[in-house]
């Protein structure tokens, strides 16, 4: 039964890898293929096409990637390009592309981004400049300015830290589960609180975890 398991697990294994193997290469070429894409549509003299392609490369994001990288210098030149030749309205949404893009490959343990972090001053100075609310007549430049920027740092998505507890929980609460069905019972279906003392306070510990992470993520 053990050597049953074990090539069980092995096969397993291998399946595991294959399918990550498969969607790190799915992603790797989405992200190429849209940046070359982008590339061309700059070069064409089409921005906003460009726009909208260089944000999908950076959302099909991987750890150390190279397109991803490219994908944020290439936008924000662009939008360095697009607001030097005036035309305020497209440089503002290169800028939102970028911070967008990059929220969205948001991760449990991805942090403070820089080139984020400015594409929103950018945001934030470009939207001052515009001022189209009139409410806004009294504010300065800068004042309206640090205003956008606080709209723009505030965060609406799930807490990391809460997010990784709750997925966590979740992981050792099926996973106890699992052994408490192929350890806590004999073979004749009789429970047996020795063997199954262990999975069930991992399940219960899993399950704690998993509804205090849903709580407060």
């Amino acid at each position: 039964m053990s050597s049953v398991w074990a090539r069980s697990g092995i096969v397993a294994g291998i399946a595991i890898v294959a399918l990550l193997g498969l969607l790190l290469g799915r992603v790797a070429s989405e992200s190429r293929g849209e940046l070359a894409a982008a590339n061309a549509y700059r070069h064409d003299a089409r921005p906003g096409r460009a726009i909208e392609h260089y944000r999908r490369s950076i959302r099909w994001a991987l750890p150390l990637s190279p397109y991803h990288t490219e994908a944020i210098s290439g936008l924000e030149s662009l939008a360095k390009e697009l607001e030097s030749e005036g035309d305020t309205d497209l440089a503002l949404l290169a800028w939102r592309s970028l911070s967008g893009g990059i929220a969205a490959t948001r991760t449990l343990y991805t942090g403070f981004h820089p080139a984020r972090e400015n594409a929103n001053d950018q945001i934030a100075r470009l939207l001052a400049m515009g001022r189209s609310a009139a409410v806004d007549a009294r504010l300065s430049d800068e004042q309206l300015a640090a205003d956008h920027r606080r709209l723009l740092s505030d965060e609406v998505s799930p807490d990391p830290f809460w997010g990784l507890v709750l997925l966590l929980g979740m992981a050792v609460w099926v996973g106890a589960l699992v052994l408490l069905a192929r350890r806590g019972f004999d073979s004749a279906g009789r429970f047996h609180w020795a063997t199954a003392r262990g999975p069930v306070w991992g399940a219960l510990l899993g399950f704690v975890s998993f509804a205090v992470g849903l709580l407060f993520a």
